[in-house]
């Protein structure tokens, strides 16, 4: 890790922040897209799993991390914009991408609108699902939800550690560290700024996608988003993609199961 580089890319008002593995080096790139509240440093232990083959590059989502810039709009489409705009930014070459959750559709979309820039996909539990309308104590679970989050924002690193370690006793110590640093980084602002994931048209972007996709999905008992019948759809849907299942994976499959995970994923690469 001593040789990874770090730097900023300006994207439409943004300044946005990323780690490197392989600047230069010629391997084929490969952009982590993190999930909402996290950052790209949250991908180390897997950036060194792969970094001897693939050049890992690590950008920080709007609002999150040491990217810096507008956070009043967190739609998807912007997102993606985002991440079109820092691919070009940064003279990469048609790379894959790799994200989680929020940066699994994100990475989703750009294959969808910007087929030039991507290579391949690995979608791992984006949010694909009907989502039914809010009752009043859905709204109060998420507001909640969102006091919580802002809480742990703001208690003392050692405490997140803490607080991550007894919550995820199956993640490595490699995965909580950067994880609980991630979660006092990211702008408060953005919170109760994903709504529009509900009714995202998440089936029209599959449609429209025409490069070789992974969506790794886990089991919904223990978190995961991706139920089976919506895995079948989006395959259906997009025939370009494949679907692995990570057994007794949760919503972050590759920290519940990163040697299954990594498995699925390196042998997607080596074959697109």
């Amino acid at each position: 890790m001593s040789k990874w580089s770090e730097g900023f890319v300006e994207v439409d008002g943004l300044k946005v922040h990323y780690t490197r593995t392989g600047a230069g080096s010629g391997k084929p790139q490969v952009v982590l897209m993190h999930g909402f509240t996290d950052n790209g440093l949250c991908w180390t232990p897997l950036a060194l799993e792969l970094e001897a083959t693939y050049d890992l590059i690590m950008p920080d989502a709007r609002g999150h991390g040491r990217t810096t810039g507008p956070t009043a709009d967190m739609a998807t489409e912007l997102l993606a914009k985002d991440a079109a705009g820092f691919i070009r930014g940064l003279g990469l070459e048609k790379p894959y991408l790799f994200g989680h959750s929020m940066g699994a559709i994100t990475a989703a979309t750009v294959a969808a609108n910007y087929p030039e820039l991507v290579r391949a996909a690995v979608l791992e539990d984006p949010p694909l699902r009907d989502f039914q309308p809010l009752t009043d104590a859905d709204v109060q679970r998420l507001e909640e939800n969102g006091r919580q989050t802002l809480l742990f924002h703001d208690l003392p690193l050692e405490q997140r550690i803490a607080r991550g370690k007894q919550d995820n006793p199956g993640w490595s110590e490699a995965e909580i560290l950067p994880w609980a640093a991630s979660k006092g980084e990211f702008d408060p602002a953005i919170i109760g700024r994903r709504g529009g994931l509900r009714t995202y048209p998440w089936r029209e972007v599959f449609k429209r996608i025409t490069c070789p996709v992974l969506l790794v999905t886990g089991d919904p008992a223990k978190g995961a988003i991706v139920a089976p019948e919506y895995a079948a759809e989006a395959a259906q849907l997009c025939p370009t993609c494949q679907v692995a299942h990570i057994e007794g994976a949760g919503h972050c499959i590759h920290r519940d199961r990163f040697a299954e995970t990594m498995q699925a994923v390196t042998a997607f690469l080596a074959e697109n």
